[in-house]
């Protein structure tokens, strides 16, 4: 910016407002960001004890993870082909308990989403699906859920 002169006075230039602030940490490794719903609505917010379970998971695999869907408004899960209309990506009472996880880095194996996928049973999530290259989790107060999408295939890719 360049100085402004006033009255013969030089004046040095207005500070902008920060144009960056830091995203909200949630955990070590889990920003807030990353759960946000994808048509930019920001609705509802990650229940605290879902995402702690997420670290634990995170730490005990060892390596980097990502969010592929996390929470979604009605609006959007609509959209989603497939997607269950009381899902738990949606949020109840304004709090989302459910994901879908993949590997940030490195292969998308079966093999790697089949540990991925026991270690998170081994946490014990209540809801926990395994779809090709992710899986979901979930932390929904009601009984336990385990399913598998009918394009996993058992064999390597």
């Amino acid at each position: 910016m360049n100085p402004v002169f006033h009255s013969q006075r030089l004046t040095p230039p207005q500070k902008s407002p920060a144009l960056f602030t830091m995203p909200k940490r949630l955990t070590k490794n889990w920003l807030a960001y990353e759960f946000e719903c994808r048509c930019g609505c920001r609705s509802g917010h990650m229940d605290p004890k879902h995402v702690g379970k997420l670290q634990m998971l995170r730490d005990e695999i060892g390596v980097a993870l990502k969010v592929t869907s996390g929470i979604r408004c009605a609006e959007y899960n609509a959209t989603i082909d497939g997607s269950a209309k009381k899902s738990w990506h949606v949020p109840r009472d304004g709090v989302c308990y459910a994901c879908d996880i993949t590997f940030a880095h490195g292969p998308r194996s079966n093999s790697r989403i089949l540990k991925l996928y026991t270690l998170a049973d081994q946490l014990h999530f209540r809801g926990l699906g395994l779809y090709r290259g992710r899986i979901h989790v979930d932390s929904r107060p009601s009984r336990r859920a385990r399913w598998i999408d009918h394009f996993w295939n058992w064999k390597d890719s």
